[in-house]
């Protein structure tokens, strides 16, 4: 096990900045999940972290040990990290024996090696497997194998680059799963760079959300998922509502959710902001009440667990959606009363594009 601290890394691949200035500390143990949109800079980082990419500037220290900085940059081989690419990356023409042992050098004896592959391949699942190739396996089966090659060598640490990309959703929930935990159990510290916000919600100790070659949030699933610190910190975990929202007194606001649209600004001494809302957070009533705002229900989409249900305001372009589990009483066409359950998360109008 051990820890992560990397500050003020800077990438430039040709005369593209792929990272600038990024910070990030992961603790020892910790799985950790970068997420973000494609192009952002998450394999990048990856690779830099790997050894494979030299940084242009800033430091990258595993615990107390520097692997990065200015003229010093310690090659892959002597990082002590186990790698898993994209869908595997195992060699076609070795069996999974030889694929799983295949870093660990010419001084382990054939007994060694051989007790090591079956105890590994038993703990991803895949025992008596050893004399299969690659091109004999499922994806999820490749997944696991390259898992057990990275744990072969007993590494500090293990990079994993959007392992499940290649698996259909089915397969992929069950696989992340199971290697998550295995993971996890194992105690080795663990970095995932995936696009996908379930898969970094559900496994993740540690999120770190990147844009534009930055980390701009990072905390528990949680924390970046109920506090974003932005908009599109907001959008990188789920859902999100942007509307409009003035700020009066305290932390008292006027949006769609409790006010007539026509009555949003005209009170003197307000800031010009938006609220950000998730759509579970808003709350559909048959009756009206103190703080709720009428809206026709323009839409039902109705996906079995739950139901996104399309409200129109009036004066208000935008389209809001509502996420509920039980649909009883709502009918498209019908008039509903809304009202805003959740945590207040308003920005001023310069903040939300960050």
């Amino acid at each position: 096990m051990t820890s992560l601290e990397i500050r003020d890394l800077t990438v430039e691949l040709g005369d593209r900045i792929i990272l600038k200035n990024l910070d990030l500390t992961i603790s020892s143990g910790s799985f950790a999940a970068i997420l973000g949109p494609s192009g952002c800079g998450k394999t990048t980082l990856l690779r830099s972290i790997a050894g494979l990419i030299t940084p242009k500037g800033g430091a990258i220290r595993f615990g107390k040990q520097l692997v990065s900085v200015s003229s010093l940059v310690l090659p892959p081989h002597k990082r002590n990290i186990g790698y898993v690419p994209q869908e595997g990356g195992l060699f076609p023409h070795l069996s999974v024996e030889e694929n799983v042992s295949f870093s660990l050098g010419k001084k382990t004896s054939k007994k060694e090696r051989d007790e090591l592959v079956e105890e590994l391949l038993d703990l991803v699942g895949m025992p008596n497997y050893q004399k299969r190739l690659p091109q004999e396996l499922s994806g999820g089966q490749q997944t696991r194998v390259a898992l057990a090659r990275a744990l072969a060598m007993k590494p500090a640490m293990i990079l994993l680059d959007e392992p499940f990309a290649a698996l259909d959703q089915t397969l992929r929930a069950e696989i992340s799963q199971e290697v998550v935990a295995l993971l996890k159990s194992s105690k080795t510290t663990s970095i995932m760079v995936t696009h996908d916000r379930e898969d970094a919600l559900v496994s993740a100790d540690i999120i770190a959300l990147m844009r534009d070659g930055q980390v701009v949030q990072s905390g528990s699933p949680a924390e970046v998922y109920l506090k974003p610190i932005s908009a599109a910190a907001a959008e990188s975990t789920g859902d999100i509502l942007t509307l409009p929202a003035n700020k009066i007194e305290g932390n008292q606001y006027l949006s769609p959710l409790n006010s007539p649209v026509e009555q949003i600004g005209q009170r003197a001494g307000c800031e010009s902001g938006q609220i950000l809302v998730r759509p579970e957070e808003i709350a559909l009533n048959l009756e009206p009440g103190e703080r709720r705002v009428s809206a026709n229900i323009s839409k039902i989409n109705y996906y079995g667990h739950d139901a996104l249900v399309e409200l129109s305001f009036a004066g208000l372009s935008q389209v809001v959606r509502a996420r509920v589990t039980d649909t009883k009483g709502l009918e498209v066409g019908s008039t509903i009363f809304v009202s805003h359950k959740g945590p207040i998360r308003w920005v001023p109008d310069k903040a939300t594009d960050q």
